[in-house]
Parts: C-alpha cells; sequence; structure tokens
C-alpha cells in the first residue's frame, strides 16, 4: 500500500493490521478520543505494545506525513475487500491531532463531519477502529494509516463509545483500575480482586459515617426543641441508624422536657407560690415607704424583686 510506505518511510519493518476499539457518547460526539490503549494491547489482529517510544513514533509519523489522518466508515479507505459498493469512501471524520497520555494511551483531536455526528448521536456507529502499523521486531505499534468507524471492535476489553456518560473520556479499563489502587493506598501487586473488596468496605465505612453525623444532627435538633435529654441521646442515636422512621414517629408525639431555648427546667409549685409572695412583699414595701414613689413605679420594683428571686 503506498500511502503505508510514504508514512512508514525510513523505520524497520511493520506489519498492517486492522484493529478495533471504542469511545464515543450518545448525548454528545466527543472531539478528544482515546484511540488506542497504553501498554500491552490484546487485539484478534495481533497484540501490541503502546509505550512512550511507541508513542513518539506514531506522533512523528502523523506529523511527517503533513495531512489529517480519515476516519472513514468500515474500512472503506483500505480498499479491495473493505471497498464499498459504490467505489467510495467518505470521511466521517479528519484526526487533526495526536497526544500521548501515559498510562491512558493515544488521544486523538477529532473533527468530525456532520453526517457522522448524526449517525453517532444515533447509535447507528459504536466503536473506533484503527488501521494499526505493527514494527515486527518487537510488536510495537509505529503509526496509524485511518481509523474507521465500525460495529465489529477487535481489541479486547475496550470501552464503547456509544453509552458513556455526557462529558467525559473513554478510558480503559485497567486505567480505572490504577487509579483505584493508588485512591485506596494499595500495593501494586494488589489485585482486582482486592480492589474490589476494599472500595466496597471504603465505601461502606463512609456511609456509615454519614449517617451516624445525620444521626447527631438529629439529636442535637431535639435537645435544642426540648424533646430530648442529654441521657437519652445514646438510645436515640442507636434507633436512628436502625430506623430512622421510628425515631421521628417517636418524636412527633414525645412531650417537650423543657421549654423552647430554655437552659433550667420550669419552676415548680413551690417556686410559683414563693414568687407571688415576694410579689406581695415588695407591693406592700413600695406602699408603705413614700421615698420609693420618687425614685420608681410600683410596677417596676415588683419586677425587679420578682427578677431577683429568679437569678437566685
Amino acid at each position: 500500500m503506498s500511502e503505508e510506505n510514504n508514512i512508514c518511510a525510513g523505520m524497520e519493518l511493520v506489519e498492517t493490521v486492522v484493529l478495533g476499539m471504542a469511545s464515543i457518547s450518545a448525548q454528545e460526539v466527543p472531539t478528544r478520543v482515546v484511540v488506542t490503549p497504553w501498554g500491552a494491547v490484546e487485539s484478534e489482529g495481533g497484540d501490541f505494545v503502546v509505550d512512550e517510544e511507541s508513542a513518539q513514533m506514531v506522533i512523528d509519523a502523523f506529523e511527517s506525513h503533513g495531512t489529517d489522518l480519515p476516519i472513514d466508515y468500515e474500512h472503506q479507505t483500505l480498499g479491495g475487500s473493505y471497498s464499498s459498493p459504490s467505489g467510495q469512501a467518505p470521511a466521517a471524520g479528519w484526526v487533526k491531532c495526536i497526544e500521548a497520555q501515559s498510562g491512558a494511551g493515544l488521544v486523538a483531536e477529532i473533527e468530525w463531519t456532520e453526517p457522522a455526528i448524526e449517525q453517532l448521536k444515533a447509535k447507528q456507529y459504536r466503536y473506533l477502529s484503527p488501521v494499526a502499523l505493527i514494527r515486527k521486531s518487537d510488536r510495537k505499534l509505529a503509526a496509524i494509516h485511518s481509523i474507521a468507524l465500525t460495529n465489529k471492535p477487535a481489541i479486547a476489553r475496550m470501552e464503547a463509545i456509544v453509552n458513556r456518560a455526557k462529558n467525559t473520556e473513554s478510558l480503559p479499563l485497567h486505567v480505572g483500575i490504577d487509579r483505584l489502587r493508588t485512591a485506596l493506598a494499595m500495593d501494586e501487586e494488589c489485585g482486582l480482586c482486592e480492589i474490589v473488596v476494599a472500595a466496597g468496605e471504603r465505601l461502606a465505612a463512609l456511609a456509615r459515617a454519614a449517617d451516624e453525623l445525620q444521626a447527631e444532627r438529629r439529636i442535637e435538633e431535639a435537645v435544642r426543641a426540648g424533646k430530648l435529654s442529654d441521657g437519652m441521646k445514646e438510645w436515640a442515636k442507636a434507633l436512628i441508624l436502625k430506623d430512622e422512621s421510628l425515631f421521628e414517629d417517636w418524636l412527633e408525639h414525645a412531650p417537650s422536657l423543657v421549654a423552647f431555648g430554655a437552659t433550667k427546667p420550669p419552676r415548680g409549685a413551690n417556686d410559683v407560690l414563693r414568687a407571688a409572695g415576694i410579689e406581695s412583699r415588695a407591693r406592700a414595701e413600695y406602699r408603705s415607704n413614700a421615698t420609693l414613689a420618687a425614685l420608681t413605679s410600683e410596677d417596676a420594683y415588683v419586677a425587679d424583686a420578682v427578677r431577683t428571686l429568679q437569678a437566685a
């Protein structure tokens, strides 16, 4: 293939492999897509490697070619058995730039055609399939000839382009696992099963902590409302964590222990009688002392006497 020879001029002997992989959303067609994952890549067309050297070879080949890389339908650009009945090979888009993201893969900046955008939004195509040029001596990816929209992926364990969450980049599974392992501060030797178990335990711990915090907030609210004493806090917390609806039902029907906003229990009968006696004596004192009338009113004198009692 003459175009392949131009791309790979000066390289060691390469072989052309049609691959299959993913990345396109249902609601919004991305303009940045992972076209090959990082590391050892399994493919029906033959396994290969993408590392720092490989990424640089691909980028150099793309830049030296001097033109945008075509994205076609079902590899029609290759011709031969891939040719369309009409012999035409319309573009679905153009790769404007290729970048390397260590640990993620080779990322292409894509300019889609309008027909391709509509087809992708309608989920008529789900995968991208690069035509890879593999260096035979060490099975490293050396260049990308073209990329096709297809529904026949060949690279193992790649995510579908369609049905991804909106505005997120498609990443290989191993990249997500590595990130999760790092977040959990686990050793590199830990396998997938250990990571999943540890993640589950972490999520459960976070959920318990959130539940306890919510329970403590509800308890403080009940205390301020005068429905709950300090001695009842542990009982209330256990009830909330077991079934919050039971606590809410109890709270609705529970009597107030203290007046709302009060810091002391309500006065008993003796206190009320005592206050009445103080008020009576204060009025008698005021009326028997003409000097007091020149200083304050009777009601103010009595109120001051009652406040002195309450503060005692």
